[in-house]
């Protein structure tokens, strides 16, 4: 059970066992009974409390495990009916490519076999999303590196003139992969982005800290203080919806992952994620 749905069972035993101490003390209260028959009968009311507790809490909880078992139903299905027209496209660009010489065919049949790997990354997303939000997101060794490098890796047809500097340097960590595969994505596409023209982006572990340095436009202290709000944007002439960095702080929230940033207008920012905390010995 997730800890929202533990927290509600117990913010229902705890209302329904004050509503009813209150009512006795105000019973008790208008009829002149002693401080000590309150305390023996409020005692006594406590198993009574608990029940009624757990029957309001069954009945507030029972339609969300409905919900919950109906989407991983659907979610199941629907992932395994798309990996069958994924598979065909796949297949057919890949037995394509073997047989064509034209470089401009070639090229498109590279721009259809990127889109389906990204409609396959879309519906993981929501693979992830959905499984996050019913609390059955397990943790998993891995090496932070493998992480790093995918994302570069993902950059290079937004990244530009914009360039990425990267040593590989190998710290296995356990956490949830994909959560950590998303902060990274957003903390280098947001280096990115936020660039000047011919900027550098350079990607470290340092002693543990997951570091990304750019050489960008910088923040004030005003965006620096509503940077993690979910839907906030410094530039709202700038792409995306404001979610990135709420992802990147609500990853690091779940493992302890403590965040520093170091920013100046005009002369970039730097984010610093202490992986040292979930490193795997």
């Amino acid at each position: 059970m997730k800890r929202k749905q533990i927290a509600k069972v117990l913010l229902f035993y705890v209302v329904t066992f004050v509503a009813m101490a209150v009512l006795m003390w105000v019973v008790f209260e208008n009829f002149g009974y002693s401080n000590e028959n309150f305390l023996i009968v409020t005692l006594m009311l406590l198993p009574l409390s608990v029940l009624f507790g757990y029957i309001l809490s069954k009945v507030a909880l029972e339609p969300l495990f409905i919900t919950n078992d109906l989407l991983d139903k659907l979610l199941k299905d629907t992932l395994h009916e798309l990996n069958i027209p994924l598979s065909t496209i796949f297949a057919n660009v890949s037995m394509l490519k073997r047989n064509e010489d034209d470089p401009k065919k070639v090229t498109r049949l590279q721009r259809i076999e990127k889109s389906a790997e990204n409609l396959g990354e879309l519906y993981e997303d929501l693979d992830y999303f959905i499984k996050k939000e019913i609390g059955s997101v397990e943790r998993e060794t891995f090496d932070l590196d493998e992480v790093i490098q995918s994302s570069i890796h993902k950059m290079d047809d937004i990244k530009g003139d914009i360039s990425i500097q990267y040593f590989p340097s190998r710290f296995p960590i356990t956490a949830d992969r994909r959560g950590c595969q998303k902060a990274i994505d957003n903390l280098i596409s947001n280096a990115i982005k936020y660039n000047r023209e011919k900027g550098r982006v350079d990607v470290s572990i340092e002693n543990g800290w997951f570091v990304v340095r750019d050489s960008g436009i910088g923040m004030d202290e005003t965006a620096l203080f509503h940077i993690f709000d979910r839907y906030y944007q410094s530039d709202l002439s700038a792409s995306g919806y404001g979610i990135g960095l709420h992802i990147v702080k609500t990853f690091c929230d779940e493992h302890g992952i403590a965040i520093k940033i170091d920013s100046k207008v005009d002369e970039g920012t730097t984010f610093r994620l202490d992986f040292a905390s979930v490193a795997h010995e």
